[in-house]
């Protein structure tokens, strides 16, 4: 999820239903001091390889491991808005973006395995160096691959369209791996390519399994820490406790009637969502919500905007989603011809093409009269509409998109609902069935 001020500290789980906590939130910390922490690990990591060039290894990849541990969590779905994703910064876009994992695993966790390895190999190599001479080849030949694999991940982000401060501490540990290697591969004969062949030799040579043997033992330790990671429905339901899936509101919501509704329009349970057509976590909702409405035809959700993004909404520091206003205006539009979810579909699937000439191809394509729908985009009175949306979300309570609010529980009350539509369904399954609900937490008892 993504958070205008970097609120949300939405708790996972561990087996037994122990919480995971996050310890820092995006709210506790300024782009100064994050900078600050990566420009002192760089330095700590350059005097130690100055100092001995087998200590600077040890210490980029100390720094690289616990940077991958931490993003390889923080891509769950479970998890909240990390503590990089702050002022024009945004890690959650690009830790949760496609480009972000390999058949389905963390590209961070990969990372893992391979500081993992290279601080092993660096700790062997200082203990055994006549078993480990190709070691050098190993730590440069690494850090050559990091290196360009980092240029590809900072295209990703021009992709994606926002940057990842603790994805640029990895490039420039990266790069001090590769200098490392460099300089103690200076004065060696033997090919690079050479060498790498002969440190997978069984002859005495342990450079490669010392590397892998510790990369994958982190590797999969931190694979099978994230899979049993429990999102907020796991356990909620797990527990019997429905009570961590809501709480209430911080003013009251309001409806004007303008929402797009999809479902039955007499459904008696009502979900607002406040998303932004930029925001990824938004994107892979959506669908989730077409297939509620399907499975729980008493529902009926209902669609307001709030865009992460300083052009429209005053709560957010920089334009972070630069095109998210835009779209969302180019959606009001879409709804005066009765194409919302049309449109509003195509620019889910499009997240990384919204400027004005795509989104008026996917108006285009969905059928709308073109011409006035350049009439509506040019009118005030529809990016008025959409700050309207974000003036009401800081009412109610919005810290983070998508954000998820249900009526039909206790009559006209409006509850909060955290961990997706999977949590709106259980609460309504649950009503539906006549259970005993909890009373409503109090507004901010889930730490927001």
């Amino acid at each position: 999820m993504h958070g205008p001020g970097e609120l949300n500290l939405l708790s996972s789980g561990l087996p037994g239903g122990l919480p995971l906590a996050l310890p820092l939130g995006a709210g506790e910390l300024s782009v100064g001091t994050i900078v600050g922490a990566i420009t002192v690990g760089w330095a700590l990591s350059v005097g130690l390889l100055i100092w001995r060039r087998w200590a600077g290894v040890i210490g980029a990849g100390l720094m690289g491991l616990g940077v991958s541990i931490y993003l390889g969590i923080q891509h769950h779905p479970a998890m909240g808005s990390s503590a990089c994703s702050v002022g024009a910064f945004d890690c959650d876009a690009v830790n949760r973006s496609e480009y972000s994992e390999i058949l389905g695993v963390p590209i961070a966790f990969l990372g893992t395995l391979f500081y993992a390895g290279l601080v092993a190999l660096a700790v062997m190599t200082l203990r055994k160096p006549e078993a480990h001479q190709r070691a050098p080849a190993l730590v440069f030949g690494g850090g050559l691959a990091a290196v360009a694999y980092s240029l590809f991940l900072a295209w990703a982000s021009t992709q994606v369209g926002s940057w990842c401060l603790f994805c640029i501490s990895l490039y420039g540990v990266n790069l001090l791996i590769a200098v490392a290697g460099y300089l103690l591969r200076k004065g060696q004969e033997e090919s690079l390519g050479k060498a790498l062949v002969q440190s997978f030799m069984a002859n005495g040579e342990r450079s490669f399994s010392s590397f892998s043997t510790a990369g994958v033992l982190v590797f999969v330790a931190c694979m099978v820490f994230y899979d049993r990671i429990e999102t907020v429905e796991e356990q909620a339901e797990s527990s019997g406790d429905l009570a961590m899936l809501f709480e209430a509101t911080y003013g009251p919501m309001t409806l004007d009637g303008s929402e797009p509704i999809k479902g039955d329009p007499q459904a008696p349970y009502t979900l607002v969502e406040f998303a932004d057509l930029q925001c990824p976590s938004c994107g892979a909702v959506f669908p989730e919500l077409e297939k509620l409405v399907k499975e729980v035809p008493q529902i009926r959700v209902l669609y307001k905007h709030y865009p992460i993004s300083s052009i429209c909404n005053d709560k957010v520091e920089g334009e972070r989603h630069h095109l998210a206003c835009n779209a969302a205006a180019a959606s009001e539009c879409a709804r005066n011809q009765g194409r919302f979810w049309e449109l509003t579909r195509l620019m889910f699937i499009n997240q990384r093409t919204l400027e004005k000439e795509d989104i008026r191809f996917m108006a285009e394509q969905v059928g709308l009269e073109l011409d006035a729908f350049e009439t509506c985009m040019a009118d005030p009175a529809t990016s008025e509409a959409v700050k309207k949306d974000v003036a009401h979300a800081h009412e109610v309570g919005v810290y983070a998109t998508p954000s998820l609010f249900l009526q039909g529980l206790n009559g006209e009350e409006w509850v909060h609902v955290h961990g997706g539509p999977e949590a709106a369904a259980l609460l309504v399954k649950a009503h539906l069935r006549g259970d005993t609900l909890p009373a409503t937490p109090p507004a901010g008892s889930h730490g927001h």
